[in-house]
């Protein structure tokens, strides 16, 4: 295929790929319609060039061609940014859980350990906290255990402060987090009261 030939197809098409992408891509992706048009049309190019396109190369068909290949690309474009979040998300549930059993000061709990004081707790608590370190996203447990997102947030919540407190308990130079004083409590102890 010549260059002047896929600038024409290119203009013939231009209206169909675009009209699928603005159809089809989430708007959270508006920033990737230049990549996709380029995908799209590098695609397009490489079946042309093979002997792939459409049976006959009228405008019309070669339009709606052109259609189906930029939607498949915002679909997967999009399924690469959900599982791009997915990935984000469980990594950053998994930091921050290994940060709310941190005793200050300390190292971080090995992995092992995280999950024997995870599985002393109780059952709501445990199999969230359990699948949440297994890599699923909040979301994720949400829908396996078939609860509100606000209840599986409450679990962590909960959770995480069932896990402070056990992890006080193996380390008893750590303050618990009910055992904090306020200034004014501090205060009054200075002051022998």
């Amino acid at each position: 295929m010549t260059e002047s030939e896929f600038r024409a197809v290119i203009t013939s098409t231009k209206r169909a790929v675009l009209g699928a992408i603005r159809a089809h891509l989430s708007p959270d992706l508006v920033h990737s319609v230049d990549d996709i048009s380029q995908e799209a049309y590098m695609r397009i190019y490489r079946a042309l060039s093979s002997g792939k396109g459409p049976n006959t190369v009228d405008e019309k068909s070669l339009s709606s061609w052109a259609y189906v290949i930029a939607r498949n690309e915002c679909f997967r474009m999009q399924g690469q940014e959900n599982r791009r979040k997915r990935n984000h998300d469980a990594a950053s549930d998994l930091l921050l859980l290994q940060q709310w059993t941190e005793p200050a000061g300390e190292e971080a709990l090995a992995l092992e350990e995280l999950e024997e004081l995870i599985s002393q707790l109780e059952a709501p608590f445990s199999e969230t906290l359990g699948m949440l370190l297994r890599g699923y996203t909040q979301l994720e447990i949400s829908r396996e255990l078939e609860i509100p997102a606000g209840t599986v947030k409450s679990r962590i919540s909960r959770g995480r402060e069932k896990l402070r407190v056990l992890v006080a308990e193996r380390s008893p130079n750590v303050e618990s987090p009910g055992s904090k004083e306020s200034p004014f409590e501090k205060h009054l102890k200075k002051e022998g009261r």
